[in-house]
């Protein structure tokens, strides 16, 4: 039996995304032991197995099944091209516990937890985003405020590879999926990066932009944006402007009137105490390079350590499962409504930082009147 306190055997599927989960389990060296590498055997995968100093594995027949507790799939499932479900049904079925990431076909994912159920193992489904401490905070910060009034409506956007977690995502947010409904695609020129759609989840009004379009030279490079989510609820407005970035709360304006029922806007009241904008919670500057090699490093920490304690625990996996199942429903008929993702072409954006503060400093003061009364508007 797996207690706290002993290390699981672990073989890392994928040397892609993959490479995370190996820093991941890495930094954890009390709870886990990386003991191979499962790959295709290129030049990537067998630099990692030797940089880690485990095996590289070729095939799932040749992995040393007695000496392994869990497996971390970390390539294309089925529903997306590649050999993902696979994999975790034929390790699944040899006993070894696993965790695959997202996204997953929903029948797939029936398969997965029925074969877990009958080999007596552990099988969870990773949406990997819902870790990053953004998106944790954006997630607690909105059940605090659904606590306190009701949610008028949520508007997102996201790109077609981050679609799966998105609506993970707002599920968290919203308490749940049920019920859900969409419109189809709101009609948008050809050079309109966006599709456009509305409907309810959750039975609350939505509003959605997805980026459904691919570079097929470059998949991984062809986003131009992860996710971004507006919340708005009758005491105010939540937001997550970007996957790492800041969480914003807006309170919603409201001047009170004087007794002869005039707007009060200068006046003492309670509501004009409250700051029009705050960041909730605690923000960094990240460079890109420490996103990649650390906040995601730490969010697969997360996952993995949760499921180990669940292991350990004997939490009902089908709990969980039950609400992947629905948010594979919901990605899988949202994926119906969008249609055929598009292709397009793809150019390396221009690594540049708009400048801080000059704008600012140009519009305040004697500077900021002149470059008023400087200022032209051309029709």
């Amino acid at each position: 039996m797996t207690s706290q306190n002993s290390r699981l055997r672990v073989v890392v599927c994928g040397t892609t995304f993959g490479r995370v989960y190996l820093k991941g389990i890495a930094r954890l060296a009390g709870d886990f032991e990386l003991v191979g590498i499962l790959a295709r055997g290129s030049d990537q995968a067998r630099d990692c197995a030797r940089r880690y100093g485990v095996p590289c594995y070729t095939t799932v027949a040749a992995l040393p099944f007695g000496k392994i507790d869990m497996a971390c799939v970390v390539v294309r499932s089925a529903v997306v091209g590649g050999p993902g479900t696979a994999l975790a049904l034929e390790l699944l079925r040899h006993g070894v516990h696993v965790l695959q990431e997202h996204p997953v076909h929903h029948d797939d994912l029936v398969r997965c937890l029925k074969a877990a159920q009958g080999a007596g193992c552990r099988y969870a489904l990773n949406g990997f985003y819902p870790d990053l401490p953004s998106v944790r905070g954006f997630i607690a910060a909105a059940r605090q405020a659904l606590a306190r009034s009701r949610a008028v409506y949520v508007d997102a956007a996201c790109g077609i590879n981050v679609l799966y977690p998105l609506v993970d995502i707002l599920g968290r947010v919203l308490g749940g999926l049920r019920p859900w409904t969409f419109s189809a695609p709101l009609d948008a020129g050809a050079d309109d990066p966006l599709t456009s759609l509305t409907g309810r989840l959750g039975g609350v009004p939505l509003r959605l932009g997805i980026q459904n379009t691919i570079a097929p030279e470059d998949p991984d490079n062809s986003g131009l944006l992860l996710h971004r989510i507006v919340l708005c609820t009758e005491n105010g407005t939540l937001m997550l402007p970007e996957t790492h970035g800041p969480v914003l709360w807006s309170p919603r304006l409201y001047v009170e009137r004087d007794k002869n029922g005039v707007l009060d806007m200068f006046g003492a009241s309670s509501y004009l105490d409250l700051p029009a904008t705050e960041m909730l919670c605690p923000f960094k500057e990240r460079a890109y390079g420490d996103v990649l090699g650390e906040v995601w490093t730490d969010a697969i920490k997360r996952a993995l350590l949760r499921f180990k304690s669940e292991m350990v625990l004997g939490v009902d996996a089908m709990r969980h499962g039950q609400y992947c199942l629905t948010a594979c429903r919901v990605w899988q008929e949202l994926g119906q409504r969008l249609g055929l993702t598009r292709t397009v072409g793809v150019r390396p954006p221009t690594p540049e930082r708009l400048q801080r503060n000059g704008f600012f400093d140009t519009v305040s003061g004697a500077a900021g009147r002149a470059d008023v009364a400087n200022h032209r508007t051309t029709a």
